[in-house]
């Protein structure tokens, strides 16, 4: 008998994972960004957020998986929409937002 396995709804695979974690690395490498991590809270969904502005730290975005849409979300630290689609499109939004961030001086 073959066992069927549920993944939760906001499982994002190894491969986006590594892409996410490159992204994050070129932001931090850039000096867009003071630090990354994953958010894998019970009962939060599985996020992967970027900070900026070192003492004054403030999330710069968070980005997570939507499987009903079958898209990604980038979202700020308020909770606001930054940008909606394929990890691809949601990473290029973001680092075009942390460079225009960056321009404009810290958090």
């Amino acid at each position: 008998m073959t066992e069927i396995i549920k993944l939760p709804e906001d499982f994002i695979g190894k491969e986006d994972e590594r892409k996410l974690e490159s992204f994050g690395g070129h932001l931090v490498g850039r000096g867009y960004a003071t630090r990354w991590h994953w958010n894998r809270e019970k009962g939060v969904d599985v996020a992967f957020e970027i900070y900026r502005g070192g003492a004054k730290e403030q999330l710069l975005a968070s980005i997570r998986r939507d499987r009903d849409k079958d898209i990604f979300c980038a979202v700020d630290h308020a909770g606001r929409s930054i940008v909606e689609g394929s990890l691809e499109h949601v990473m290029a939004a973001v680092d075009g937002l942390a460079s225009t961030l960056h321009e404009q001086g810290p958090a």
